[in-house]
């Protein structure tokens, strides 16, 4: 079976983001590699027949979510080709009746989480009691993912001392003042929707803890750059050196994202989950969502849809 350099894929990935692209190609190589064909469209006509499509998709041991997006590939393939409209509708069809189930499936998995889920301040204390047990490091990681509703990829950043430093816009960083902590995102999920992000981080707390993490690690902030980076003993690290040669590159932001969640008092979504159902307990719900959607870059209604569980 050849690369990824089909022509029914290019058509659909060419005008998409970079993140977009890498999740259809994903989805193009599972859809291939299931049905064992190079193309789904050859001489205009399917390389198997659409019952046997379907049937291989709701049939494999993807989970629904991924059969979901197969389908939906399925769809984009055959907008791109007005011949197979009658397939497309199949096919929409399929993808419509897996969304149900997903949705069952998540209402389901709420009203248990509605049970077991610890309250707001149940979390504001596990935090405060990070920093009073010295643990710097994920008292920094949860104060900002708690406060500013973060997806665990948005912890890829810099430390540095002023604000020229913060020019390169393919970072994040935190900028260490004399009186606060500005965290400033230019790299983030929906940053083409919502631009650059510029919190002011007030607590002195949160200083404090940043601080100390980084006079216990031996870090020279003001005359070097620090990114979150993994170790060479392993030790996940949040601030170290870059010395390309030396320690070797930085992590990607997916595998710093994938580390950085270990030292989370509970999984992004849940703390998400959490906060809203915080927010909805509050007389002035609308304040408080708008509040979260301006933090995350995420609109209110997707809040309302993904996060809440009292629905």
């Amino acid at each position: 079976m050849d690369e990824l350099n089909s022509i029914e894929l290019n058509n659909i990935i060419a005008d998409k983001k970079p993140t977009t692209q890498q999740a259809y190609k994903r989805d193009y190589k599972r859809l291939r590699l299931l049905l064992d064909v190079d193309t789904i469209i050859n001489n205009n006509k399917l390389t198997k027949p659409i019952t046997a499509i379907i049937k291989a998709i709701k049939n494999s041991e993807f989970s629904k979510n991924t059969q979901k997006g197969l389908f939906n590939m399925l769809v984009m393939i055959f907008q791109k080709n007005p011949n197979f409209k009658s397939q497309q509708v199949k096919v929409e069809s399929e993808r419509e009746k897996m969304n149900s189930k997903i949705e069952i499936e998540r209402k389901d998995k709420n009203k248990e989480l509605l049970e077991i889920l610890p309250a707001q301040k149940t979390i504001d204390k596990d935090l405060n009691d990070l920093y009073n047990q010295k643990e710097y490091l994920k008292y920094i990681i949860n104060y900002l993912v708690i406060t500013y509703n973060l997806r665990n990829k948005d912890l890829c950043l810099k430390i540095v001392s002023s604000m020229k430093q913060t020019k390169d816009t393919e970072f994040n960083y935190l900028v260490i003042t004399e009186k606060y902590v500005s965290f400033i995102r230019n790299v983030y999920k929906t940053a083409s929707t919502y631009g650059k992000k510029d919190n002011r981080v007030q607590s002195k707390k949160f200083r404090d803890a940043l601080l100390k993490f980084l006079e216990l690690k031996e870090v020279d902030y003001k005359n070097e750059e620090y990114v979150i980076f993994k170790d060479r003993s392993g030790e996940y690290v949040m601030f170290q050196r870059v010395y390309k040669g030396r320690l070797g590159e930085p992590l990607n932001c997916n595998q710093i994202g994938d580390r950085l969640k270990l030292l989370l008092i509970e999984n992004e979504t849940k703390l998400n989950k959490i906060k809203v159902k915080e927010i909805n307990n509050k007389p002035n719900t609308i304040k408080g969502l708008k509040k979260m959607e301006k933090n995350r870059g995420t609109d209110i209604k997707t809040i309302a849809t993904y996060y809440s569980i009292e629905n």
